[in-house]
């Protein structure tokens, strides 16, 4: 009798994790299909869950209002116990209706007979006859199982575990699901809210799940912003799917609720101004607009910036720019016309030179005498080898050539002698650009790289030259990574955004020259940065087009529409998500989004059908308020 009264406490526990729809939902595990493997790799195979699950439910007429693609359901599994019931979980991936007389109708039966099936089937869906009518759910498992005993806590557990065969499904409730995806993650960022907003500065939600939409109150779903900046984020959709959209609110969300994180976007369209603009207009916020070229107005600021349709003829966007304008916040970039080497391109000299002359072994000595002045240099001045040289080093540089080729007999007419010899020339090139960031202003390579470090938390670089804005990423990305190296530095964190990613991070097979040296220093960058807290978020069209290298330190991604299959394979191959899920984002509106993360949500790789909140709404309020 005990036994039977503790299963009867599980039991009960067990029904305040799920719905039946008060009493609609009736439904158990009908089968659990092995999934074909192929056994040879094609460019559209994508990656598949071992099992599909086909389950019955008994057919209510509202029943297919209530069901949702993206829903959980559990079903007992066979490590179940009397003291601890375990589900196995699964997401529903195909729901369908079927009808017991137009499945057996035959298209060779007479057509009079056919239409006249099908017309009387019609009135039969508004009825709840089970005995004609079913309705098939299709759902893959995300390999975990939920665990409930009599303390009335439910947990999870990582692993596939097999169903019982015919054993009761239950969808999990909406409490269930708030639970699952927000918990851990709402104890680690100390948010408390009863209610939730779509007000960007009241709470840090990024949207809503796409489940229970028929109630009044949605489920939000809060990401671990520290986490998902550590470890690099990307956000993959066609055009209009609401990428820069997503990605605006999201960089607002993390600078709203999170102190310790600085942001820099490489805008190569210049879309963020616009989309950012309530950040950019608060004085609290110390934020830089850096432009390709010098703006004197608030209006030439204004027309420089793109702008959605509906606001291109808007008064207000003029006004509000004006005030940011007003606020001294936009520069540009000063690109030096004249070339001053790094710390690193004189080493690179001096490797080439010694590789050049490996048979003459006095001509290697005293390019290592050179080096070793050049390593020792930037050791106690605390540079590295990004940093632009300056006129003190090439002063030194210069001595330490002439003591070189002297002390080792150098030819006079060899190029080892005249590059030594000849280092002080380059002095020229920095007081021509010293003379140039003083009479023109402005902020070269090494100004952004201060401000971001010392006061800007948004810093938005909306250049559209590509070459110029590569070549920026570069330095910069090489300058912080090993800047933190050398320091052990973690926080503040760094996250770098690069809009069109295709264009910073493009397949190494397909591209050369500064397109490769880009796209190799972001995939460093992502590869290293975690350690030093920079972080990485790439946003793209075509994910077929980027360097997989880089794609594969991604932790946390956002898909939407990717009309092309093979761009949906890229992804379901690189981050394991099944290839029917990702088929349901061919359906998604604008602002629907498949989230899905090893590391900033609340349970790991499980993906997540979602509704963004939307950035131009913070842009309305913005407009109506400061216009």
């Amino acid at each position: 009798m005990r036994g039977e009264a503790r299963l009867k406490v599980v039991e009960e526990t067990a029904s305040r994790y799920f719905t039946d729809f008060d009493g609609r939902f009736k439904a158990r595990l009908s089968q659990v299909t092995p999934a074909f493997m192929p056994v040879a790799t094609h460019e559209l195979t994508g990656t598949s869950s071992r099992y599909d699950c086909r389950i019955k439910v008994e057919y209510h007429k509202d029943i297919m209002s209530l069901i949702e693609e993206g829903m959980l359901v559990a079903v007992r599994n066979f490590k179940s116990t009397q003291k601890q019931q375990r589900h196995s979980l699964m997401v529903i991936s195909r729901v369908w209706p079927e009808h017991y007389g137009l499945k057996g109708l035959s298209e060779h039966s007479y057509y009079p007979m056919q239409f006249e099936i099908i017309q009387q089937s019609v009135r039969d869906w508004e009825t709840s006859d089970k005995s004609t009518m079913m309705v098939q759910i299709s759902a893959l498992p995300i390999n975990y199982d939920l665990l409930i005993d009599g303390d009335g806590e439910p947990k999870y557990e990582k692993g596939f575990s097999y169903p019982v065969i015919a054993a009761e499904a239950n969808i999990l409730n909406r409490d269930m699901i708030s639970h699952m995806y927000n918990k851990r993650i709402l104890d680690k960022i100390g948010y408390k809210a009863k209610t939730t907003t779509s007000d960007a500065y009241k709470d840090p939600r990024i949207g809503t799940i796409q489940m229970f939409e028929s109630m009044e109150e949605k489920i939000p779903i809060y990401l671990d912003f520290e986490s998902m900046v550590r470890y690099h984020f990307g956000i993959f959709a066609f055009t209009g799917a609401g990428k820069s959209n997503l990605l605006a609110n999201t960089l607002r969300r993390i600078l709203l609720h999170d102190s310790e994180i600085k942001v820099v976007v490489f805008d190569i369209s210049s879309e963020y101004p616009f989309l950012l603009m309530d950040l950019f207009a608060d004085e609290k916020i110390p934020s830089k607009i850096i432009l390709e070229n010098p703006v004197t107005s608030a209006e030439q600021f204004y027309v420089s910036v793109v702008k959605p349709r509906d606001y291109e003829n808007d008064d207000r966007v003029r006004k509000v720019f004006a005030r940011i304008f007003s606020q001294k916040k936009i520069s540009y970039y000063l690109k030096p016309e004249s070339k001053i080497p790094t710390y690193g391109d004189i080493l690179d000299e001096l490797g080439k030179m010694r590789g050049d002359n490996l048979e003459k072994p006095h001509y290697i000595n005293a390019l290592d005498r050179i080096r070793q002045f050049v390593s020792d240099y930037k050791h106690e001045n605390e540079k590295t080898d990004s940093t632009f040289v300056n006129e003190q080093f090439l002063i030194g540089l210069d001595k330490a050539g002439q003591s070189a080729v002297k002390e080792f007999s150098i030819s006079d007419r060899s190029g080892v002698y005249s590059w030594a010899t000849s280092r002080l020339a380059l002095t020229e090139n920095i007081k021509r650009a010293d003379r140039e960031r003083k009479s023109a202003g402005g902020l070269d390579i090494e100004g952004i790289r201060e401000l971001v470090e010392r006061e800007s938390r948004l810093t938005c670089i909306s250049i559209s030259e590509p070459v110029a804005i590569k070549e920026l990423v570069i330095h910069l990305a090489r300058e912080f990574l090993q800047r933190r190296k050398r320091s052990f530095k973690v926080k503040p964190y760094v996250l770098f955004v690069f809009d069109e990613a295709q264009e910073f991070v493009p397949d190494l097979s397909g591209s050369g020259g500064i397109d490769k040296d880009c796209s190799r220093t972001v995939e460093t960058l992502l590869r290293q940065g975690r350690k030093y807290g920079l972080g990485g978020c790439l946003a793209t069209q075509r994910i077929a087009y980027l360097n997989t290298n880089a794609l594969q330190q991604l932790h946390t991604y956002f898909v939407g529409t990717l009309p092309r299959p093979y761009d949906r394979t890229v992804v379901s191959d690189t981050f394991t998500i099944d290839k029917q899920i990702l088929e349901k984002t061919l359906e998604f509106a604008p602002g629907e989004w498949l989230l899905s993360s090893f590391i900033a949500t609340g349970m790991e790789n499980v993906p997540i059908f979602i509704r963004a909140d939307n950035a131009e709404t913070e842009v309305e309020k913005t407009l109506d308020k400061l216009a």
